[in-house]
């Protein structure tokens, strides 16, 4: 039999695992609970609150989202698309313009950080953005404004931050040497270098525009434009005001009495959580890159 390395743990180690460990469960635990009381009764969940061993199990929340099916097709589509899309073009404006910033010889780069810091500190507000990209930019109902602009300052400034960290001025000046213009070495070195940043960041941007649903709130009158976060809060308005405004016929009150309120609420939260929680694996092996990316080997 061949030799075989046996790993050996310190107490602190192994103490720090159980840490983590810990950590890592307290954070599924409540996601975990969501998914059990979406299939739960409401009777269950009134009469034992939200349990891990709930005593009744149904389908009836999903069951209701089901109703809406076509129009949750739609907005799931609309809803990737802002993300996809949104994500992609926010990642490269910001990680060019990072760029740009990040090289000393670029004679704006302190007037453009300047300005970029502004942005941060002070805005327009939401009634001067909505008349612009109303009245100016002319971008109700159509998807771009879900989009555009697609800048964000703090992305810019971690762009710079990391580029300048990682991207040696010594390598940018010899592809000059060779010939290589800015958008070639933009392309084919700053790019690949800065994979891990360009992974975190922009799924943190998708997170963002998976979540949002202000702008297609104020933006979007036609219901195929609607994003999922927008129907779904339809539905759960929509339930809560059939409930409070009984004034129906008994056959119609007894109906809505029945409609499972609790269990849909849980339904639409997993729903819109479950695909960044599958996306997020697939993520998770660039930020462990991201640490030891433009190591000098010795």
């Amino acid at each position: 039999m061949g030799n075989r390395t046996v790993k050996h743990f310190s107490v602190g180690q192994a103490l720090l695992y159980m840490v983590l460990g810990l950590f890592a469960v307290t954070c599924l635990l409540p996601m975990i609970l969501v998914v059990i009381a979406s299939f739960s009764t409401d009777a269950s969940i009134y009469e034992k609150g939200f349990s891990f061993f709930p005593r009744g199990w149904t389908l009836d929340g999903y069951k209701y989202i089901v109703k809406f099916g076509d129009q949750i097709v739609r907005a799931y589509g609309v809803t990737l698309f802002e993300t996809v899309v949104g994500s992609v073009w926010t990642i490269l404006l910001c990680s060019m313009f990072g760029y740009a910033l990040s090289r000393s010889t670029f004679r704006l780069r302190g007037g453009l950080t300047v300005f970029l810091l502004i942005t941060m500190l002070l805005h327009g507000g939401g009634l001067s953005e909505f008349i612009l990209k109303s009245n100016v930019y002319h971008l109700r109902n159509n998807l771009l404004v879900l989009i555009l602009p697609g800048v964000s300052a703090y992305t810019c400034i971690v762009m710079r931050t990391f580029i300048k960290s990682n991207v040696h001025d010594s390598l940018i000046e010899s592809a000059k040497i060779d010939g290589a213009g800015e958008f070639y070495i933009y392309v084919k070195i700053v790019l690949p270098l800065i994979k891990p940043v360009l992974a975190a960041l922009g799924f943190m941007e998708a997170i963002g525009h998976w979540n949002q649903w202000q702008t297609s709130y104020l933006y979007m009158s036609e219901p195929k434009l609607a994003t999922l976060q927008q129907i779904l809060m339809k539905i759960e308005n929509g339930m809560e005001y059939l409930k409070q405004n009984m004034n129906a016929s008994p056959e119609m009150a007894k109906q809505l009495a029945q409609m499972p309120s609790v269990a849909t609420k849980m339904a639409v939260l997993a729903v819109v959580t479950g695909p960044i929680i599958i996306a997020y694996p697939f993520f998770q092996k660039y930020f462990i890159k991201g640490i030891t990316i433009g190591a000098v080997k010795g």
